[in-house]
């Protein structure tokens, strides 16, 4: 006997949620931090227990959901040591505090690096 089902939903109409692991790993903090600041964060919706977090808005918060950059990647991009990034993060682009943690936006800092004509 076979079965018919209703057609499939077209997701890529629908606003993919991501997973406050999936955003950990974007950010580059960990799971406690993002559900700790999860109000903080555009685009968050509760589900019951779950937290997930529009797709949507955190591209346009991001700027893109390539994973964030740290202060020791983006130092060893510019040549310089991470003490360095520390001491002038507010000084450069693409630079994102998230509490404790200091991020920086991979797309900002490539074209921040073009301009300056470095190879990266």
């Amino acid at each position: 006997m076979t079965q018919t089902y209703p057609a499939e939903i077209e997701l890529s109409a629908i606003s993919p949620l991501l997973s406050d692991r999936d955003l950990a790993d974007i950010l580059g903090t960990t799971v406690p931090w993002v559900r700790g600041h999860a109000h903080e964060i555009p685009g968050f919706e509760r589900l019951g227990s779950y937290y997930r977090f529009r797709h949507s808005a955190l591209e346009q918060w991001l700027g893109s959901l390539d994973h964030l950059f740290d202060a020791e990647q983006t130092a060893a991009l510019l040549k310089v040591p991470a003490s360095w990034v520390y001491a002038n993060a507010d000084r450069l682009p693409g630079v994102l505090r998230l509490g404790r943690y200091i991020r920086f936006r991979p797309a900002v800092i490539r074209q921040f690096l073009n301009e300056w004509g470095v190879a990266h």
